[in-house]
């Protein structure tokens, strides 16, 4: 059993397993369980220890099904966060959540199953879209982005001024230059 995350933020991190929200071809991170478990292990919501155990005893098809959940999440998720009204599959996945948990001396832990990482991910996002923080989400408008952060000063535009900040800045400079 693993303990209930804490950084609920991280949760958005899952969102941006996908860059280009909105576009036609979406460039997809997540392509399979593998990649699921390796980006829960890296956002701290699975050990490394869980991550080896639950990569070595995936069979292909209930993987898959794992996948199919967490991306669906993922989906619901991106627009709860912004303020859409699609609550219904994020709940449904922190009921689940919620029903596999049990309460230990640490603290409500989480099993050592297949769908760890989606249930892991679902009850800190729940956590979170229910914090105040989640007035302060934003996407970045950076063309083939998309991706959400965290804005509380309302200032911030890009999810960072060296990738997409940096392109924007380089296309209004050649397009200046071109129509000179």
């Amino acid at each position: 059993m693993l303990p209930v995350p804490v950084s609920a933020e991280k949760t958005l991190e899952l969102c941006n397993t996908r860059a280009g929200w909105g576009e036609p071809e979406p460039k997809e991170y997540l392509r399979g369980y593998d990649e699921l478990v390796v980006w829960a292990r890296e956002s701290r919501l699975v050990t490394a220890g869980a991550a080896r155990r639950l990569r070595a005893d995936a069979q292909a098809r209930s993987a898959q099904v794992v996948l199919s959940r967490a991306l669906t999440l993922r989906e619901c998720l991106y627009s709860a966060a912004l303020g859409c009204d699609e609550w219904g599959v994020v709940a449904l996945e922190a009921e689940r959540a919620a029903r596999a948990a049990r309460l230990t001396p640490a603290g409500w832990e989480l099993p050592e199953r297949l769908d760890l990482p989606v249930l892991a991910t679902a009850q800190a996002a729940a956590e979170f879209l229910l914090s105040d923080r989640r007035a302060a989400v934003r996407a970045c408008p950076g063309r083939g982005c998309g991706w959400l952060f965290v804005d509380p000063s309302g200032r911030r535009r890009w999810c960072s001024m060296a990738t997409c900040g940096n392109r924007a800045k380089q296309r209004r400079h050649a397009d200046r230059v071109r129509a000179v």
